[in-house]
């Protein structure tokens, strides 16, 4: 992740929301509580309309809170898994009563009553999907509400993302507000302000020909930021005021509402604020090691993004084949809970969705393996490191899982008819694949499954042996004219009855 801009060719919208126990830098700099931001901007859509200032703004947002004293962590063009990550580090640098600052500049969308934030991965979606939409984006009264669980005296979120629905295709129903969000009902101790009113957007420009590099709200916001000593409803009655003289040059109604629930006065520039100020950079996927550092927290698992395994046994070892939920440009496991993660590299194949090589999502281990867990994890095409997965590996199951599968795919070889003095039929396949089996049963003709035929022990050292005095064939009964086999394997599961015609 990198430092953000805002934009995109239509319109926009934005909210600042502010929330404090006490009045914002009543005391000395010395006294006051520390101060940390959080800013995103996101052009760069996968599949909804990209944008064309959203970068810039959140880069002149970002600038001009380092000098006004905050720890800045910005991010840029992120997808859902780097902006949850962004979210979590600056709310690992809250501490009780400390002022806390989001800024988002891109996509927004209003369902159902609710602001989302959307991630430049989020899925594209039709009417009857919204839940997509929900799934892959952030509600916006759910940050707040996270900022404010972690102790922040103040929080301050500013959304600029009220441009025409993303969703909206011409000529048809789209899901979600036609543009701009839906108004918030903020909390006591909050403060918000909206880029344009309800149902409003949000101009980027105010003609092809104008070069400024920031949206019309965020290039007022700032000018009101750098004028110190303006409480925020001073800065908020100034921004709506300039901002609907500008949108009325172009015919455009544009119209900032902002909401007030803060007692007393809140002051966004405070006397004495450095002017140096402190941003840091989250560069997501630019040069980094797919390899989490010892002690990464372990992914809740979900069936919707948890990869899937499967073991393979030879007398060499394991081959174990990890099958991602998504396409990666990087992979990397690591067997047990200590020790380093392995990249094993990538295969001599280009990913047409990723334009980059495949990863190896495969390794080995050996033979005796004991039962462990494993645990991997991977970048997806933007570069984004997904979570750590763990998988469960025991060998016994993972053995008796996979003989299984193989025994139920290639049933028609269990047994083999030959006829050498007097019909005899021949078990080998299934003594290589015992492991698997807890019983054979047999009949002839039409006659019920009844008789066993007993296999030799299961060898975990050498699986697929077939030992040197087992016994592999019986003769058959005369005019014998076919066989009936049924397997019970060791999970207690049974297979059909399996008919064989014998030769004639």
């Amino acid at each position: 992740m990198a430092i953000g801009s805002h934009g995109g060719g239509g319109m926009r919208f934005c909210i600042i929301a502010a929330c404090t126990v006490a009045l914002l830098f009543a005391t000395s700099p010395a006294d006051a509580a520390k101060r940390v931001a959080l800013v995103i901007g996101n052009n760069d859509y996968d599949n909804v309309p990209k944008l064309q200032k959203a970068v810039n703004d959140a880069d002149a947002i970002s600038k001009e809170l380092a000098k006004l004293g905050f720890e800045v962590v910005t991010a840029q063009d992120v997808g859902r898994r780097a902006m949850s990550r962004a979210l979590v580090e600056l709310e690992g640098k809250i501490g009780a009563g400390d002022t806390a600052l989001v800024y988002f500049a891109g996509h927004g969308f209003a369902v159902d009553g609710t602001n989302y934030l959307l991630p430049v991965d989020v899925p594209g979606a039709g009417p009857g999907e919204e839940g997509l939409v929900k799934d892959a984006s952030f509600a916006a009264t759910g940050l707040s509400d996270r900022l404010q669980e972690k102790g922040a005296g103040t929080v301050i979120l500013i959304l600029d993302a009220c441009r025409d629905n993303p969703f909206a295709l011409k000529g048809k129903r789209a899901i979600g507000m036609t543009r701009g969000l839906t108004r918030m009902d903020p909390a006591e101790g909050m403060f918000v302000l909206f880029s344009a009113g309800q149902g409003q957007s949000a101009l980027d420009r105010l003609s092809e020909t104008d070069a400024n590099p920031n949206s019309v709200f965020t290039r007022t916001l700032l000018t009101e930021m750098k004028t110190q000593g303006q409480s925020m409803v001073q800065i908020a009655k100034k921004t709506q005021a300039k901002v609907r003289e500008l949108a009325a040059k172009v015919d455009h109604v544009q119209v900032p509402a902002y909401y007030d629930q803060i007692v007393g006065d809140l002051y966004l520039s405070p006397d004495g604020a450095s002017a140096a100020g402190n941003v840091n950079t989250l560069q997501e996927g630019a040069g980094e090691s797919v390899l989490p550092k010892q002690g990464q927290k372990v992914a809740a698992l979900t069936s919707a993004m948890a990869p899937l395994a499967s073991f393979t046994r030879s007398n060499s070892g394991w081959m174990v084949n990890v099958s991602l939920p998504e396409a990666a440009t990087q992979f990397g496991y690591r067997v047990g809970e200590t020790g380093s993660f392995t990249d094993p590299g990538f295969i001599d194949a280009l990913d047409q969705r990723t334009g980059a090589r495949m990863p190896k999502t495969y390794f080995e281990m050996p033979p005796d393996q004991g039962k462990t867990t494993i645990y991997v994890t991977w970048r997806d095409k933007r570069g984004e490191q997904a979570e750590v997965f763990p998988i469960n590996f025991d060998p016994t199951g993972a053995l008796a899982g996979e003989q299984k599968s193989l025994l139920e795919q290639f049933w028609t070889s269990w047994i083999a008819f030959r006829e050498f003095q007097g019909m005899k039929v021949y078990f080998t396949h299934l003594i290589t694949y015992r492991c698997a089996i807890h019983e054979v049963r047999y009949g002839y003709d039409d006659g019920p499954t009844d008789k066993v035929f007993a296999l030799p022990p299961c060898d975990p050292a050498d699986p697929h042996g077939v030992p040197e005095k087992a016994t592999i064939w019986m003769n058959v009964p005369p005019k014998t004219a076919a066989m009936s086999v049924k397997l019970t394997y060791v999970d207690g599961t049974q297979s059909e009855a399996r008919k064989f015609n014998a030769p004639k």
